[in-house]
């Protein structure tokens, strides 16, 4: 694996010696700062001369000690094969703080993260975790760390699995979602209402969201949440996080298995996700529970947004995500797309199992019909299609200026393609104003589905920087920036 390195010693303390140097070795070429260098290293002598002393007493043995070098810290594993201990042991530290200078008590508090893992026939292990408020200096970009359980040990899996706890929220549940906000992105996560607890009760009490938590010995560890679409019956799953110190645990996945089972339950016609796409992760957890993508929003990720520990691929510009459905109500539809993009579109109808009758509408309708929606927060409005009638070029031009009066970073034009008439007009006419292709967002608004157009209204947007796990998203990637550079040439 990148970034990692292990030795593995006789039990005797004299090996702590060459296990200090190449320590030191590892920190100087990472550029780790001295304070917490000899922090660590001292926890690390600790566990060391612990597994020596206690875990093979005069026995011959062997110590494994594994590092693992993250973009602002370092763990270290100290893995030995001796004699078993009790696991209240550590649960139970800090022990006594009369003793905070010996044995687990002296490690617990030089590190930030200390764990224990019983390993059944593969021994055991302390694990210690030191952070710092910078990069370090790596040789390679450290890789996402993925929340779908991938990452660690089966054993260390097995043994979580008996002490984790997946339900539904109940009171008393918001004071902790905050905290775990927090620790995976500080405070950058745009949808602020989540840094609130008495705003999370409310939402939870009026049936906005429906909240699904992790608990490991009774502590909140993750939590992921079903939101209700106003005038729909659909729900977006997210809020989605997980403890630092649990990541890689397939804690995700759990969680993921009720909200889907609570979403049959409330009898939802589908649920959809905004997978982030500076890494594949979301995708592929999304993809392994039967969501496909459906469009490629550019821009959707506010530039503040920063996951704590994670290298991006790109500064201040906004990211973009994969839009992806799951389906239960897939009734048949009768929809009109317009030539430019059926190809496209139809095959989002195909992965997502949709039946549908394409038709050809083309006379106008009886009269406009328009909304704006804006999102502040976000920094989005959207331009709502229903209906076009005869003046729709001027109408639409009233409401792109009520749109961009708002100031947003990008305009999105929703086309509802089971009401409209004229799509051919209505998408010519948007494609002067600098719109291009996004894809299909399913039962959107009363049950009908519509073609996403999409308008960068700020010059600070990625598009180049973007991972995507499905063949179809990838397609879509080059669709849409190929359409985009069509669009602007012919401005």
């Amino acid at each position: 694996m990148k970034n990692r390195a292990s030795l593995r010693l006789p039990n005797d303390i004299e090996f702590a010696k060459p296990l200090l140097a190449f320590f030191d070795e590892l920190c100087s070429i990472v550029d780790f700062p001295a304070k917490e260098r000899g922090e660590l290293k001292e926890a690390l002598f600790e566990l060391f001369e612990n597994a020596v002393v206690h875990a093979y007493g005069n026995e011959e043995g062997q110590i494994e000690v594994v590092f693992e070098l993250f973009d602002n810290g370092i763990k270290i594993d100290v893995h030995d094969w001796g004699i078993p201990i009790d696991p209240a042991v550590i649960k139970a530290v800090p022990i006594d703080l009369q003793e905070r200078d010996k044995g687990l008590n002296r490690v617990y508090r030089l590190v930030d993260e200390l764990r224990f893992f019983n390993l059944g026939l593969d021994g055991k292990k302390f694990s210690i975790l030191k952070t710092i408020p910078m990069h370090l200096r790596l040789k390679e970009d450290i890789p996402y760390y993925s929340d779908i359980g991938e990452d660690l040990d089966v054993s260390a899996k097995e043994m979580l699995r008996d002490r984790l706890v997946v339900r539904t929220y109940r009171s008393g549940d918001e004071v902790w979602i905050p905290k775990l906000i927090y620790k995976n992105y500080g405070y950058t996560y745009f949808k602020d209402t989540f840094y609130y607890p008495e705003k999370i009760a409310q939402k939870e009490r009026s049936g906005e969201i429906l909240s699904v938590v992790a608990e490991v010995d009774e502590k909140i560890v993750g939590h992921f949440a079903l939101v209700r679409v106003p005038d729909s019956n659909i729900a977006e799953i997210g809020i989605a996080v997980v403890d630092p110190a649990y990541k890689g645990m397939g804690i995700m996945k759990e969680m993921f298995k009720l909200l889907l089972q609570k979403a049959k339950e409330l009898g939802l016609d589908a649920l959809f996700g905004e997978a982030i796409t500076f890494h594949p992760y979301s995708q592929r957890a999304n993809a392994r529970f039967g969501f496909a993508t459906t469009a490629l929003l550019l821009g959707e990720v506010h530039q503040m947004v920063r996951l704590k520990g994670h290298k991006y691929p790109f500064r201040q510009r906004r990211g973009a995500v994969a839009l992806e459905y799951k389906i239960f109500n897939k009734r048949h539809k009768t929809i009109t797309l317009p030539a430019r993009y059926e190809e496209i579109a139809r095959k989002s109808y195909e992965l997502c199992q949709v039946p549908y009758i394409l038709t050809k509408r083309r006379a106008f309708d009886d009269a406009n019909e328009l909304t704006l929606e804006h999102n502040p927060t976000f920094a989005i409005s959207t331009i709502v299609i229903e209906r076009a009638g005869e003046s729709f070029e001027e109408e639409f031009k009233r409401f792109f200026d009520r749109a961009i009066a708002k100031h947003p970073d990008m305009i999105y034009a929703d086309i509802n393609i089971e009401t409209i008439g004229p799509i051919e007009d209505v998408v010519q006419t948007l494609r002067a104003y600098g719109f291009f292709y996004a894809g299909i967002v399913f039962l959107r608004r009363r049950g009908c589905d519509y073609l996403r157009l999409q308008f960068e209204a700020s010059e600070y947007i990625e598009e180049e920087n973007i991972v995507c796990y499905s063949d179809y998203c990838k397609e879509l990637h080059r669709f849409i920036l190929a359409d985009k550079e069509d669009v602007y040439n012919n401005l």
